[in-house]
């Protein structure tokens, strides 16, 4: 048999099939062994991830050290207090005393008077207890308190005076221990935020190497580097991916690409946080991405001034923060015009401030509400109806420092949500009252100022109010806050009494 017609000869089917699976076979393994070592060098950047900031439990000493120093403060406040009530006379032996020191010691009569059979004591004690009562000057010489005396004028002059420096310095240290509570207040919250920092996050990087690995895979694969990414878990278990990019592709590529490409190597769907740039470059970024929302929010605002004035005292603020939290902000200043809208503008201002810093929900009303008692000037007071949606789960926590009800609309159904409290600046030691409530796709959350409520002429205006959110047929959240006050003022005769303000936040299933 020729050996070159054996080699070159045509070929069995069999031998065919057998070469191609071998080919790819080979092909497999060469491709699942280059796999594998892009995954390998993918964790290998991971082994020590470099978090950012001061240590955990420096983190947490330093929580620890600076809620000790409350601590102090307060009991320090606490002492003083009773130390000076247990120590301190009334007002009216501290007159007595001012008065006998000022005038009978330095009397050429004082040995005669005292050593009388009159209780020249008690007279001077009842002239101190009519200036305590603040009755006039003129009816206090002539009711002759301490009879025989040839100074009594003096006296009584003396008596006031010193009654208007006790009340100066009482006045003094009330706002001295009003400010330590403020400060002790202050420290709590800074507290509160050091001990949130060190336990908001964890980095998860040792519990999901291969989705970490994944990441760098599929990014390169998609034209853009990534370096120090790492993998954080917040206390409610939703994760965030921070990782510093670039690009070597000429005019760059769109951060959505980036995003696609880290959701599909995390297996859940992500989102940029907010600033973030829409075009990666050749130069690096830290970009951070999120765990997407279940649902998501509209809102919408309706308002009035009252009739007459020159600006309307009421003023709201809605904001969504990168954790997923929508915050609704309703604060009505004391009074109405512009004095009122500077002050109801300053409390929302600043909780919006505080919460975008990283406070919580409570250190934050807490800082606000010191904030307005140690202000300076005049005594101005704000209600605040504060709101806060998770729109991963739809849970609402509201809560009321002095303000009006609030109301649920579900469907056809309509609930109410009321706390009684005082309004902001009052007291710094007030707290504000918290509701829970769940609310499911296409509910609306509908907030209002008092000057909504107050003058509704019927007997139940909060039933009334109920009845009008009720009607209101509309899914559009602006439709719907405009059609209620339209509806209130139509009760009104079109009069606003106070300044009113509508808001309604509606919340779908993405």
């Amino acid at each position: 048999m020729n050996l070159s017609v054996t080699f070159l000869g045509k070929p069995d089917t069999d031998e065919i099939v057998l070469s191609v699976a071998e080919s790819l076979v080979v092909f497999s393994m060469a491709f699942a062994l280059c796999r594998a070592c892009e995954y390998l060098r993918a964790l290998e950047h991971n082994e020590n991830p470099v978090i950012a900031g001061l240590l955990p439990d420096r983190e947490e000493a330093f929580a620890t050290a600076v809620s000790g120093l409350s601590g102090i403060i307060s009991t320090a406040n606490v002492m003083a207090v009773k130390c000076t009530a247990d120590k301190i006379p009334d007002e009216s032996e501290k007159i007595q005393l001012e008065v006998t020191g000022r005038l009978c010691a330095c009397c050429e009569g004082c040995s005669v008077c005292w050593t009388s059979g009159a209780s020249i004591s008690d007279s001077i004690k009842m002239l101190a207890d009519a200036v305590r009562k603040r009755m006039k000057t003129e009816e206090i010489v002539q009711n002759r308190y301490v009879d025989g005396c040839p100074h009594y004028t003096r006296m009584v002059e003396a008596a006031t005076e010193a009654f208007a420096r006790i009340e100066l310095n009482e006045a003094w240290y009330r706002r001295l221990t009003e400010n330590r509570r403020v400060i002790a207040a202050q420290l709590d919250a800074m507290a509160e935020l050091m001990d949130s920092w060190c336990r908001a996050e964890k980095c998860i990087d040792k519990k999901r190497r291969l989705r970490l690995s994944r990441v760098y895979v599929y990014t390169k694969e998609a034209g853009i580097q990534v370096e120090n990414a790492h993998i954080y878990e917040n206390a409610r278990q939703q994760v965030c991916i921070k990782a510093d990019v670039y690009t070597k592709i000429d005019g760059g590529i769109e951060i959505s690409k980036y995003v696609q490409a880290v959701s599909r190597a995390m297996g859940v769907k992500l989102r940029q946080a907010h600033g973030t740039v829409s075009i990666i470059s050749d130069e690096r970024t830290s970009i951070v991405l999120y765990e997407e929302n279940q649902f998501y929010a509209l809102s919408g605002v309706a308002t009035k001034k009252k009739t007459g004035s020159q600006a309307n005292g009421d003023s709201c603020s809605m904001f969504q923060l990168d954790d997923g939290m929508y915050h609704v902000c309703v604060s009505d200043g004391m009074g109405s015009g512009k004095q009122a809208q500077a002050e109801s503008t300053l409390v929302v201002d600043l909780l919006e401030k505080l919460l975008e810093a990283g406070f919580s929900r409570e250190s934050a009303l807490k800082l606000m509400n010191s904030a307005m008692v140690i202000s300076a000037g005049e005594e101005s007071y704000s209600t605040v109806d504060f709101a806060t949606i998770d729109m991963y789960t739809g849970e609402l926590e509201l809560a009321k420092t002095g303000a009006a009800p609030s109301f649920i609309k579900s469907g056809k159904q309509v609930s109410v949500i009321e706390n009684e409290s005082l309004p902001a600046g009052v007291d710094a030691a007030q707290e504000s009252k918290h509701s829970k409530n769940t609310l499911q796709s296409g509910d609306f959350l509908v907030m209002v100022t008092d000057g909504v409520l107050e003058y509704l002429h019927v007997k139940d205006r909060q039933g009334k109010l109920m009845d009008i959110i009720a009607g209101v047929k509309s899914d559009n959240a602006g439709v719907m806050a405009q059609e209620i006050l339209d509806r209130v003022l139509l009760d009104t005769g079109g009069y606003a009494m106070d300044d009113m303000t509508v808001v309604a936040i509606g919340i779908w299933e993405k």
